[in-house]
């Protein structure tokens, strides 16, 4: 049989998939069931299972690259089967997406340059020839920073479409930093031996060559006195996938809705009371956050207009209190979703806050866990903050930060003073 893998839609919100890994090389058999490969969108990541046994007999998509949700990104069928009518299909569907996101691609650019035009259409990764270029979106926005004319770039992509690596090459080889220092054996064996990168030694020697001395000025820091301070790239971190959308949907909601947050502290130990007497009751480890929980619900049934979402200039107030847990996780800051906290007992919340969370850290959510949220909480007192102002998450109308606690002095029986919990809330 066989059939084509795709990219698989994570989300309604779901704009794009990242290939973050392919489990299985081109040529090697699988079994159904197993991992194929893994893949992200804008707010998780999911692993890509084999339908049927097979092999994995075409692949379209290069690690790192993103296409939108249903595109072709592999090809599993048995080994001796005739693949023709399904390359044939995956191609066709390819190429529909390429034109598709050229167009987009194309009417950005041309309200982007108009401002700047000087009529003769020119620009980078423009010119006369900029509708017959096939570049990715990726590549298309790293022609944009390094300043590189896509009709200039070889792509080694998909049917001759431009990568962003493709890019790079490019503005290495138009720079001349791709050439080789002019270094002695010596001075290169030197710079292996102190860690010393050639590109950044000034030479001495004989038409500027770099001399084994020139290294081992640089390494003590005498070839840099004179100018900027040195540093050594530890690593990079892609501005892309969930890391990019959390950070759009945050500024979009800053810029968008007009913020106010209000500070109050309150009296914690009856709420530190609540969560040891419930525990000791209770066949569960019950949290102070629980308790919170569960004040929160509440609170937000005497304030309806707090558990609410603002969508289409409509405020629509709900019934569930579906409360987001704000929990940072390697790729950004997510809420998992707790589903009609006021419905549930003090013992259903301990026991579902702690699988909601256990399940985000751990990378085992779900976007159906991201969705259908009412309101927010933040806590960031367990990294000792004070005080901070939360960014309402969308569409969302509020969100409750929740502070370290802190002791303060209280005026007791007999005008004697006892020092007493007190939380901080910062509700925005």
């Amino acid at each position: 049989m066989g059939y084509i893998v795709r990219m698989p839609k994570l989300g309604l919100e779901m704009d794009r998939g990242t290939l973050l890994e392919w489990a299985v090389d081109e040529g090697e058999s699988i079994s159904e069931g197993e991992l194929i490969a893994e893949v992200e969108s804008e707010k998780s990541i999911a692993e890509v299972e084999a339908r049927e046994d097979g092999v994995l007999r075409r692949t379209y998509l290069e690690v790192d690259e993103s296409v939108p949700p249903g595109t072709p990104i592999g090809i599993v069928a048995p080994a001796e089967s005739d693949i023709g009518d399904l390359e044939t299909e995956a191609t066709a569907d390819l190429e529909a997406n390429v034109e598709v996101e050229d167009e987009v691609e194309h009417e950005d650019d041309a309200r982007l340059a108009e401002p700047a035009s000087d009529g003769d259409g020119a620009g980078v990764g423009g010119g006369a020839a900029a509708d017959d270029i096939r570049a990715s979106p990726r590549a298309r926005d790293r022609a944009v920073d390094l300043d590189v004319d896509l009709a200039t770039v070889e792509g080694t992509g998909y049917q001759g479409s431009i990568t962003e690596e493709d890019v790079e090459r490019a503005a290495v080889s138009e720079s001349g930093d791709g050439a080789e220092p002019d270094a002695s054996p010596r001075a290169r064996k030197r710079a292996d031996e102190l860690g010393v990168d050639l590109s950044t030694v000034e030479g001495t020697g004989y038409q500027g060559a770099i001399t084994e001395e020139d290294v081992e000025a640089a390494a003590e820091g005498g070839a840099t006195e004179s100018g900027p301070a040195s540093r050594t790239l530890a690593d990079e971190r892609p501005f892309d996938g969930m890391r990019r959308t959390i950070a759009s949907r945050l500024s979009e909601s800053y810029r968008e809705a007009v913020h106010v947050t209000v500070h109050r502290e309150a009296d914690a130990e009856a709420l530190f009371d609540a969560a040891d007497a419930a525990t000791d009751v209770l066949e569960t480890d019950v949290s102070v956050q629980d308790v919170l929980l569960r004040a929160v619900s509440a609170s937000l049934e005497e304030h309806p207009a707090f558990n609410a979402t603002f969508e289409d200039d409509v405020h629509k107030r709900w019934a569930e209190h579906n409360v987001g847990i704000a929990v940072d996780v390697e790729q950004g800051l997510i809420a998992p979703v707790l589903a009609d906290v006021g419905g549930k007992s003090l013992a259903e919340i301990a026991d579902g806050r702690r699988d909601l969370v256990d399940r985000a850290t751990s990378g085992e959510y779900t976007m159906d866990d991201l969705q259908g949220g009412t309101f927010t909480v933040t806590n960031l007192g367990v990294l000792g903050v004070e005080s901070f102002d939360p960014i309402i998450n969308p569409p969302q109308v509020a969100i409750l930060g929740v502070d370290a606690v802190a002791e303060r002095p209280v005026r007791g029986e007999d005008d004697g003073l006892e020092w007493l919990r007190h939380l901080p809330f910062d509700l925005t």
